[in-house]
């Protein structure tokens, strides 16, 4: 109930989806609205103009002098640079861009609503200044290198996640002017910030703002969590946000829902203060304590008290009346009591504590108990929710008597034949030769008998001639893919792609580490001393050489020596050394140990570990073989490992997949039980139980699964070719193609109603 609240005060501060309706020569009506706050740092930057604004990114007059003037460069009051007019062209690296409208200030920049070109899709652009009386010709030039390096994040091992973490499209220096812009798809951009909420509407309740700390802290988990690559190169491991205000969080609405999303990192925006601003780094704990205070404007509905004096969370009169457990929690946030080391810690604190649920009484301690009351919204909502209700009674009648083409992009149809807009044709695509794409599409058998999935695809359009002609490497195959000489190709995920290229996912998959189980003898297996787990660390040791015997790795372990093995596919064996190895050295140092033939049929500590590299079928009878070998002699004794993607592991019951702990966090297992949805473990019968388990899509969806990835159809940003790589990636995700996949092993994007 507590998002509906949010959603039905929200009501006329949204932009109508799916696009922004622009007027009032250009303005948003209801968005962006001037709200009396400068936005730190602005009005240090920007004094030298004098603004009766005080703050020119937001000031009415830069729009009024393009109003008098429609060839005005500066405003016409004090000089500073004007907005950009309607129909202003902008180039990118990945594309096009036209300016459609002004939609006003926020933080260190101005937003326009606008389209790509090549295909008429919403972007906004953030317009960032650097104007000469501030900025001298040499501290713009450097200003305009650091922002292309910089503006930008993406996951480097390649992933695509959602985490409500708003991240530049495009970024923009312009060689003549000003000016730095800044593309983001779509329109989140336009929806209004928390500082504008507060300004409209006032305080939230409690609940509100434990809703608003839980979205938050789970985007600063990811942030501050996970390893990303700058437009740069740079990969860095954790980056704080370092800007967290109530200009750089923006509430969205979606159905009977609210989130709170993050924008505007430090990283970019603060390249455009003074030169000389004595900058420190951002911090992660600095992330929570600012966190803290937006909660705490957030319960007290301003920034200020009515002495226009800043509102003090050390002064008790200041808070407003909240469940003592929750001030606790806030206080850690702020630093005025234990504060909490991590975003992890901090909201596993939040969620110990329960949310109000509605019309609960809520007892403050030295007050009375607050009545029960029912809030005029609560009748508004009941009201809504009828009106919804009848509507969907009429729409499922249509629906029945009525079917129209579905037109929809991204829109997920039951069959292939279904698909709409497909061009017919001939076209060649490619992928990488020993890759996932190539085993599963030409496998006879995974599907049907004697039928490979490629067939099946061709089969249900006939119109449509696709010939899959893989190369020998990726970086081979997605060259020509952006020379033309390929139409699209299928792969996984690949860390950087050229900046024309775009992608659609239509499944996933991942690596699965394995060792040899019985269920017959399942006390000496490795998974059983194992704990059916095995960290990330613990394999790169293994793999470098730095392990020969299990109980190295835990004495508890039995002295078994080790047999190394890795599949012959260089798409495993590439996301393996990308995921696990991650170092140089230790990259080094597996390729070394590969190279070593070591025929002796004894095995003595001085000798290398020897790393061998076979078909996957073939690693997984090798290692089933090792283990049932009945050696007499202890030290002849073995306990193999190996690892392959999950699509041709996952049904192979003679071994045992691993769970994987990344660093500190809780070991991950790749199948679930279907029947109670909890991670297989060394006791479930693998071979008798086939059915009753099944790859677990919730990690492998959320990127929990640290080995996890996305399949993709990769193709080029070109809307003068055919369509064809959009339309194959939705062939892909129809339910008929989704059910095909998950038969042939690879994890479905949602779970499919057979």
């Amino acid at each position: 109930m507590v998002y509906a609240q949010i959603k039905a005060k929200l009501t006329g501060l949204f932009p109508q989806s799916p696009g922004v309706e622009v007027a009032n020569n250009g303005v948003v009506p209801g968005e962006m609205s001037v709200v009396p706050q400068i936005p730190l740092g602005v009005d240090e930057v920007y004094k030298r103009y004098v603004c009766e604004n005080s703050n020119p990114l937001t000031c009415a007059w830069t729009q009024k002098s393009l109003e008098q003037d429609p060839t005005a460069k500066q405003c016409l009051n004090c000089g500073f640079p004007a907005i950009l007019p309607p129909k202003t062209e902008i180039r990118g690296y990945r594309g096009r861009y036209r300016i459609d409208g002004f939609l006003g200030g926020r933080g260190m920049g101005r937003l326009y609503q606008g389209v790509q070109l090549a295909d008429q899709q919403p972007v906004v652009i953030k317009e960032y200044l650097l104007p000469q009386r501030v900025f001298n010709q040499e501290e713009t030039r450097e200003k305009k290198q650091a922002f292309e390096r910089l503006a930008g994040l993406s996951l480097a091992d390649g992933r695509v996640q959602d985490i409500r973490l708003i991240l530049p499209w495009d970024a923009i220096a312009d060689p003549t002017a000003e000016r730095c812009y800044l593309v983001t798809t779509g329109i989140q951009d336009t929806y209004p910030t928390l500082r504008k909420y507060l300004h409209e509407h006032g305080a939230m309740n409690e609940n509100e703002v434990y809703h608003v700390l839980n979205q938050v802290l789970q985007t600063l988990q990811f942030l501050h969590g996970q390893k990303f690559t700058l437009p740069s190169g740079q990969v860095q491991q954790g980056i704080a946000h370092g800007n967290l205000s109530l200009d750089s969080l923006l509430l969205i609405a979606h159905e009977l829902e609210f989130f709170t999303h993050v924008c505007d990192l430090a990283v970019w925006e603060t390249l455009f203060e003074l030169p000389n601003t004595k900058q420190s780094s951002p911090t992660f704990t600095q992330d929570l304590k600012n966190l803290g205070y937006i909660a705490f404007y957030l319960l007290s509905g301003n920034t200020v008290d009515s002495n226009n004096q800043a509102l003090d969370p050390k002064i008790e009169q200041h808070w407003p009346s909240v469940r003592q457990e929750f001030q606790a929690f806030l206080f850690r946030l702020l630093e005025l009591d234990k504060p909490f080391i991590s975003a992890e810690e901090a909201r596993q604190a939040l969620i110990q504590i329960t949310p109000v649920t509605q019309n609960q009484v809520l007892v403050i301690e030295g007050e009375e108990e607050t009545k029960k009351t029912f809030h005029p919204l609560y009748w508004l909502l009941l009201s809504l929710l009828g009106l919804a209700f009848l509507a969907g009674i009429i729409w499922l009648l249509i629906k029945i008597f009525y079917k129209p083409e579905v037109t929809t992009q991204d829109a997920v149809v039951c069959c292939l034949k279904d698909v709409p807009g497909v061009p017919p044709g001939k076209y060649n695509y490619t992928g990488e030769k020993s890759a996932t794409w190539s085993y599963i599409l030409q496998q006879s058998n995974l599907i049907l008998q004697n039928q490979t999935l490629e067939e099946k695809l061709k089969e249900s359009q006939p119109k449509l001639q696709i010939n899959y002609r893989p190369e020998e490497k990726l970086e081979i195959a997605i060259a020509k893919v952006q020379s033309g000489q390929y139409n699209f190709a299928v792969t996984n995920l690949v860390n950087q792609l050229p900046q024309q290229m775009r992608y659609k996912e239509f499944a996933y998959d991942g690596l699965v580490v394995f060792v040899a189980f019985s269920y017959s003898q399942r006390d000496q297996n490795l998974p059983e001393p194992l704990r059916g787990q095995i960290s990330l660390e613990q394999l790169r040791n293994l793999y470098t050489g730095k392990i020969k015997y299990w109980n190295q790795l835990n004495p508890q372990l039995p002295k078994l020596r080790v047999n190394l093995y890795i599949p012959s596919e260089a798409e495993a064996v590439n996301i393996f050394k990308e995921r696990v190895l991650k170092e140089p050295n230790a990259i080094d140092t597996f390729e070394r140990l590969q190279k070593i033939n070591n025929q002796q049929d004894t095995f003595t500590d001085n000798e290398p570990i020897v790393i061998t590299r076979l078909h996957t079928l073939e690693m997984v009878r090798r290692i089933l073989q090792d283990f049932e070998k009945d050696d007499k002699n202890q030290a002849e004794r073995i306990g193999s490992i190996g690892f392959a993607t999950l699509s041709q592991v996952f049904g192979q019951c003679s071994v045992y997949p691993l769970a994987i702990v990344d660093g500190n966090q809780e070991a991950v297992q790749s199948l679930v039980q279907s029947d109670t949805n909890k991670p297989i473990n060394p006791k479930t019968d693998l071979c008798d139980d086939k059915g009753s388990y099944s790859p677990n899509l919730e990690v492998f969806k959320n990127g929990t699964y640290p080995l996890s990835y996305p399949m993709v159809v990769v193709y080029l940003g070109d809307n003068s070719r055919p369509p064809i790589g959009q339309k194959f990636a939705e062939m892909l995700k129809t339910q008929e193609v989704q059910n095909l996949l998950e038969q042939t092993g690879l994890v479905p994007l949602q779970k499919n109603n057979k």
